[in-house]
């Protein structure tokens, strides 16, 4: 009892940590890329893949097969020791063990090692390309966490502003400085401020449920780490030619399309070697126990009447040679009755129904097939690029006038705050202002965040690390 409850203190205090441990954005992608059921789907088809291409090298090696029988007959049958009808009970077993091998069918068997060598590449570079969605999925919903996250502390800091000014208002409404509707309205904007909480933490646990789903965890088994955004100024003078050349060498959709077009040309060699004669070597080697095969001992001569001569009436005798018999032993029959046999077997195509002529035409559709996949693949990479290049730069633009509008809304809130304070505005006009400037924080926020996403998938494509800052 004391060890079990020791080890449930232990299990308590593990999953504590590991509720408690914080995970950045690197290490949420590495355990996504090592549970999420996608990958783990992926990792199966490369193993059965790995399958395939063992089985085809394997077909180059002799086929092997034993086999052993027993035959019990009674009444009239074949006797298998002469091969003549006997009216007897009769057990008989039969051992054999043959080879099989194909010599030459087309290079087929060659083609297809070949082939099925590269669909397992084809297979680790779509697997790649699953790692890479995966990857662009946490770290857009790692962003989309960071992004509730701040709008959730910014909309607490407005409540406390809020609350801290409508305390001031009401001091100044009973000293009959201001009037009750700016107590009203200020009260009215603090209800409004708390629904907006409501709805950014709800947004907040969605996020992380969401990430939760794809790292296949539950929400409360770990907790991300809340880190400092730093926006770059790196000016990217990179045009859309010189990524996508870049690109098309990293990107794992070109080489997989490449590997299907490759495998598709040893499709095509496949189905022309079914034009060339087979040939084939087979080699057997058998034996047969009964229970009808005897040996023969102990010799005993006796004369026996055969007939008398005419002139003298003498009786002739002739020697009649009689024998002991037993079973024959079970290792002397199956040395005795070893048979061997090889066979070289060649079957020559001449007509198959058009089958071999189609599976050509088949082939060649596949080739052609292939091809626009790869060019399709790289128009959509040259597309990804330029779009990439243009929304970061409008992300740029973007998050530069956000920052220039925040600066003139808090200028403004300022001047505004003073004549709200004096009485100078309306409180309608004072909410106004303060709703100006609550809009453009939480541009900001969106702004910078999409701005850190923008420049991520532009990384993407120019082969670095997925990294926030």
């Amino acid at each position: 009892m004391i060890r079990l409850g020791i080890f449930s203190v232990l299990i308590v205090f593990v999953q504590f940590c590991f509720a408690q441990s914080e995970w950045n954005l690197k290490k949420c992608i590495e355990y996504a890329l090592q549970n999420n059921i996608s990958v783990k789907k992926g990792k199966i088809a490369i193993a059965g893949n790995k399958i395939n291409y063992n089985q085809s090298k394997e077909s180059l090696l002799p086929s092997v097969s034993a086999n052993a029988s027993q035959n019990m007959s009674w009444g009239r049958n074949i006797n298998p020791v002469n091969n003549t009808y006997i009216e007897q009970n009769v057990r008989s077993n039969q051992f054999g063990i043959s080879t099989y091998i194909t010599l030459f069918n087309g290079l087929q068997n060659t083609n297809t090692i070949k082939q099925n060598k590269i669909e397992l590449d084809a297979g680790v570079k779509e697997l790649e390309i699953i790692e890479n969605n995966i990857t662009l999925q946490v770290a857009s919903q790692y962003l989309q966490i960071l992004l509730y996250y701040e709008n959730t502390n910014t909309v607490k800091s407005i409540i406390e502003t809020t609350e801290k000014q409508l305390e001031t208002t009401k001091i100044k409404y009973e000293s009959g400085i201001l009037t009750k509707n700016f107590v009203l309205e200020l009260e009215a904007k603090l209800s409004s401020d708390k629904l907006d909480l409501i709805s950014a933490q709800n947004s907040y646990i969605l996020a992380l449920t969401d990430l939760a789903n794809i790292l296949q965890l539950k929400q409360d088994e770990f907790k991300i780490e809340i880190p400092q955004i730093i926006i770059s100024d790196e000016i990217i003078d990179e045009n859309v030619e010189s990524i996508f050349q870049k690109a098309k060498n990293i990107m794992p959709e070109i080489a997989h399309s490449n590997l299907k077009y490759n495998s598709s040309l040893m499709q095509r060699q496949i189905a022309k070697g079914g034009y060339y004669p087979t040939l084939s070597l087979n080699a057997s080697m058998g034996t047969l126990v009964s229970n009808n095969f005897k040996e023969y001992y102990n010799p005993q001569t006796s004369y026996i009447p055969f007939g008398v001569v005419k002139t003298t009436n003498d009786e002739v005798l002739i020697p009649n040679v009689s024998y002991d018999s037993r079973k024959r032993k079970f290792s002397n029959q199956i040395n005795d009755n070893l048979g061997k046999s090889i066979m070289l077997n060649l079957s020559i195509p001449i007509y198959s129904n058009s089958r071999n002529k189609n599976a050509v035409k088949q082939a060649d559709l596949l080739i052609e097939s292939r091809k626009l996949d790869i060019q399709q693949k790289q128009n959509e990479l040259y597309s990804s690029i330029t779009s990439a290049i243009a929304n970061y730069k409008a992300a740029f633009a973007r998050y530069k006038a956000l920052e220039d509008a925040l600066i003139s809304q808090k200028n403004n809130h300022e001047f505004n705050l003073t004549r709200f304070e004096s009485g100078s505005i309306s409180s309608s006009d004072y909410i106004v202002s303060q709703k100006n400037i609550e809009t453009a924080i939480s541009r900001m926020v969106q702004g910078k965040y999409e701005l850190v996403f923008r420049k991520i998938i532009l990384d993407f494509y120019r082969g670095k690390n997925i990294e926030i800052n």
